[in-house]
């Protein structure tokens, strides 16, 4: 008896003491285990195979394989068709993330100032995020059709301006297409941030106020600065959804005045080329893992940087 209780009371001391038991121990690894073997399964066991595959010849129609310690990587230098890709994708992080991060704080603030129906705008806002990508894009194809079939220019019609050729300038292409992808992700970034806007505490603004502070300096000094979590959660997301954009892009450039595509390509139609079309899996890999180390690249460094301001 004197055994069982002084073990009963360790149990509870260590109990007390925030340490867990083995029994609960087992629970915590029960439960835990499946999602973590989920989670290797399909996040971590398909990035080690595109990267053991980024170092062979892998094709689909070939039985030989081959290992390539840098060959693949050393072709994307000289492939134009990367380096247009790349060039493309770049350019779609760096317009595409300023303007929803842009537009969705300045419509969230507006929104947030009581304006009536509320509701309503919010829903509007959010309606193009929950459209599937393939009917919108679609849609945004007669939008940018060329002549006066397409609303865009034949407003531009009605208004005595002259006419755009949406997808058949290469300058103005792939501007088309991001301004596709912003319209899409826009209402997700509004909804976010007006969300973080309600949970600020009123106190926080009122007090600004008795001290002297306008609606912009309180919104600059008291919302924005409380809300750097939320934004850097958007500008995180905005900056991998814009770099992996794919649909709208093979969207628009199917059955359209641009005669191959090649003038709006991104990363992700590049792999999907090589790869399902050309059947150069190995290849495709290679510019897959690319597209991987970059994201990671992004992401931290915008970690770093808003780690920067908030110290």
């Amino acid at each position: 008896m004197g055994d069982k209780a002084t073990k009963a009371k360790r149990v509870v001391a260590v109990g007390v003491g925030g340490r867990l038991t083995r029994s609960q121990l087992g629970f915590l690894w029960g439960v835990m285990m499946p999602v973590i073997a989920l989670f290797i399964i399909i996040r971590v066991i398909p990035v080690l195979v595109v990267l053991l595959m980024s170092f062979t010849n892998f094709n689909t129609i070939r039985p030989l394989v081959r290992f390539l310690p840098y060959e693949n990587f050393l072709r994307m230098f000289g492939d134009p068709n990367f380096i247009t890709a790349f060039v493309n994708s770049t350019e779609f992080v760096i317009v595409a993330v300023p303007l929803e991060i842009t537009l969705g704080l300045v419509f969230a603030i507006y929104l947030h100032r009581r304006v009536k129906f509320e509701s309503l705008y919010e829903t509007l806002y959010f309606l193009p995020y929950i459209v599937p990508m393939v009917p919108a894009a679609i849609i945004w194809k007669w939008i940018y059709a060329p002549g006066t079939y397409g609303l865009a220019n034949y407003i531009l019609d009605q208004l005595g301006l002259p006419r755009v050729g949406w997808m058949s300038t290469p300058q103005i292409s792939l501007l088309a297409v991001i301004g596709i992808h912003v319209w899409k992700q826009l209402g997700f970034f509004v909804i976010i941030f007006l969300v973080g806007l309600k949970n600020i505490p009123m106190s926080y603004r009122e007090a600004a106020v008795v001290d002297g502070a306008s609606r912009w300096q309180v919104t600059r000094k008291v919302d924005l600065p409380l809300l750097k979590p939320v934004i850097l959660f958007g500008v995180v997301m905005a900056t991998i959804w814009a770099w992996s954009a794919f649909t709208e892009v093979y969207i628009m450039s199917q059955g359209t005045d641009i005669s191959t595509g090649a003038e709006i390509q991104v990363l992700v139609t590049r792999i999907y080329t090589e790869g399902f079309l050309y059947f150069n899996m190995g290849y495709a890999s290679a510019i897959s893992f690319v597209l991987f180390i970059v994201s990671l690249l992004l992401v931290a460094l915008q970690f770093r940087l808003f780690r920067e301001k908030s110290a």
